[in-house]
């Protein structure tokens, strides 16, 4: 049982920064409340917290990936 689930989250949001393909819809988000503590600062992956998760056919979407490549 490797865990490589943090390496991933990482990756996953670094590869949403920086190309476009394959980036989720990203929802409306909250403004971050620190509640007043110094310390709860806002972290650079809070704007990937709610997404609009895609459940279309794989091949749809592997076609739709590589015209955008």
């Amino acid at each position: 049982d490797g865990g490589i689930g943090g390496c991933m989250l990482l990756l996953s949001v670094w590869s949403w920064e920086r190309l476009p393909v394959g980036r989720p819809k990203t929802v409306k988000y909250e403004d971050w409340d620190d509640k007043d503590d110094p310390l709860r600062f806002l972290t650079w992956a809070y704007k990937w917290d709610v997404l609009n998760e895609t459940t279309d056919d794989p091949l749809v979407m592997y076609k739709l990936y590589t015209s955008e490549m």
